[in-house]
């Protein structure tokens, strides 16, 4: 199951889905990006990853080794626009001249299984 409700996710562990996001309030160009970001409870990160938008949007995949190895409960979640961001030599995004989060955090819930792939 994969499920989206307003802001909430709701999906069992390891399952696949996909979540498409939609910025507005501003033209984003190529060059921008979103940061997709789901923490557990303590804080530590558990998703990461960078997003070129196509008209003011992009789409986060989940896939089964994303999620198939946590534990049931509640994760945070939260998009970062990152307006001409500046990269570190790691390819991460330390800085950029505009950063806005629309809102957050936001649940993730991820449910129990009986079976594993």
């Amino acid at each position: 199951m994969f499920k989206v409700e307003g802001t909430s996710i709701y999906m069992h562990r390891g399952d696949t889905g996909e979540l498409t996001i939609t910025a507005t309030g501003y033209a984003f160009e190529s060059s921008d990006r979103a940061l997709f970001t789901v923490k557990d409870g303590a804080g530590t990160e558990i998703m990461k990853e960078y997003y070129e938008m196509t008209d003011n949007a992009f789409t986060v995949t989940f896939g089964n080794p994303d999620t198939d190895y946590l534990p049931a409960g509640n994760y945070s979640w939260d998009v970062r626009y990152i307006i001409n961001p500046e990269y570190d030599e790691h390819g991460e995004i330390v800085d950029g001249t505009g950063v806005t989060t629309p809102g957050s955090p936001y649940l993730l819930q991820l449910l129990n299984t009986v079976g594993q792939v």
